[in-house]
């Protein structure tokens, strides 16, 4: 099983985005794929079901949650270990990386393979930072993939034009400005170190406090890893075109998009 990585996707609704998801990614890097961690939420928007996406594929590990959790209303810490997002896929996976991946990516090139090959000795490699919530990025002085370049003091920062978004003076470190609160390496197509993961413990990757995993990236970059960024291969949000909690609140958004996704389904892989 040497190279070989486990794929880990949060499913919470969308069927048809999901199954185009994994059979996009399958198609262009499945020689890298052992298992797939299928994490299926407790209930999903407006009624859907998911469990048939299951059947589709002979490598998944089917892990249902047994509770309901409001990741956008609670810190972690008060979430049960095993139902922070990813933790059962990272815990369960024997490979020294995982791959995780969002419900809703259309895989256009082998990404796993090109991750493997460019992730060196970086702890991660996958899109740095929600850049477009960020002051640094609004000033034109920071993005994702100068992460490394730009390193203000406290003073700088709060010059930045605070409160932007979810940046506040309160919420900067004075001792450590940056990571910045929007600083983080997005879970939607990443491959992390399962390894250092288990070996470092809390913050877990998954664990959600401004944002999913901004504090395990801001842990991790304290003690010393590296992340790499990288932003091909893959088109995130490409059956709805929008932010996937959005359409996840809007029916008549989440059943347009899954009618677009079953199309493509249909003719692409069917």
């Amino acid at each position: 099983m040497e190279n070989k990585t486990d794929v880990i996707i949060q499913v919470y609704g969308k069927p048809y985005q999901t199954v185009c998801t994994l059979k996009s990614l399958m198609k262009h890097s499945s020689k890298w794929i052992d298992k797939i961690y299928f994490l299926e939420e407790f209930e999903h928007p407006f009624g859907d079901k998911v469990k048939w996406v299951v059947d589709k594929f002979d490598n998944i590990i089917h892990h249902k949650y047994d509770k309901k959790v409001n990741i956008y209303g609670i810190k972690s810490q008060d979430v049960p270990l095993e139902n922070i997002r990813h933790q059962f896929g990272i815990e369960n996976s024997d490979k020294k990386y995982v791959f995780v991946t969002h419900n809703d990516v259309l895989y256009t090139e082998d990404i796993i393979g090109n991750m493997l090959e460019n992730i060196g000795d970086n702890v991660g490699i996958g899109e740095i930072g929600q850049c477009w919530n960020c002051p640094a990025k609004a000033k034109g002085v920071c993005s994702g993939e100068t992460f490394y370049d730009y390193n203000p003091t406290y003073e700088e920062v709060i010059t930045l034009g605070l409160p932007h978004i979810r940046t506040r003076i309160d919420n900067v470190s004075k001792l450590h400005p940056k990571p910045l609160p929007e600083c983080r390496l997005n879970e939607w197509a990443c491959l992390i170190d399962r390894e250092a993961c288990i070996k470092e413990g809390r913050p877990f990757f998954g664990e959600f406090d401004d944002d999913s995993g901004t504090e395990w990236f801001k842990a991790m970059h304290f003690k010393g890893y590296k992340f790499k960024d990288y932003r091909k291969d893959f088109i995130h949000m490409y059956w709805a075109n929008t932010g996937g909690h959005q359409v996840e609140q809007h029916k008549d958004l989440y059943r347009t998009s899954e009618e677009v996704a079953k199309k493509y389904y249909e003719l692409n892989f069917k």
